[in-house]
């Protein structure tokens, strides 16, 4: 057992190399990390008894929000989506219009995503306008720089 132990250690490099000493804490916090998930005990912060609202409370009405039903055909279509990608970047298209491809079934998905899974279609129109026009930004500034920089997308 020990001879395998310092096969699968090395030791000897292990104490030449200092680097190898970094990985310690790593290894002794993701052993805290496992023991504290497989306690039985249960560890919670204390909560403060909860004070009588001011405001009225409302129940949550059913409106506009989609069913399970509607989220799983919206992942059979990101499911769908993804594999039309794969199945494009394995064809022979050239490099520009793979890009073009590519860029156009991501873009599709991202707003499928942002639109049922983060909510934004059922949220105030004011987040959607912020989200997009940061999308936006983050898209002109990416092209601004890549063409400062002489680089491209390809």
């Amino acid at each position: 057992m020990v001879e395998l132990l310092t096969v699968l250690l090395n030791v000897k490099d292990f104490f030449e190399d200092p680097s190898f000493l970094i990985g310690i804490p790593f290894v002794a916090l993701g052993a805290l990390g496992v023991l504290i998930a497989l306690t039985p005990v249960e560890l919670r912060w204390p909560q403060p008894a909860p004070a009588q609202p001011e405001y009225e409370i409302l129940d949550h009405v059913e409106g506009d929000h989609p069913d399970a039903r509607e989220y799983i055909k919206i992942g059979v279509v990101l499911a769908v989506i993804t594999a039309v990608e794969v199945a494009v970047y394995y064809l022979d298209i050239a490099d520009g219009a793979l890009l073009a491809i590519l860029l156009t079934l991501s873009a599709a998905k991202f707003v499928l995503v942002v639109l049922w899974f983060m909510h934004l279609k059922f949220d105030n129109r004011l987040l959607s306008i912020a989200f997009g026009s940061g999308m936006a930004l983050v898209t002109a500034l990416l092209i601004v720089v890549l063409s400062t920089l002489g680089a491209g997308l390809v």
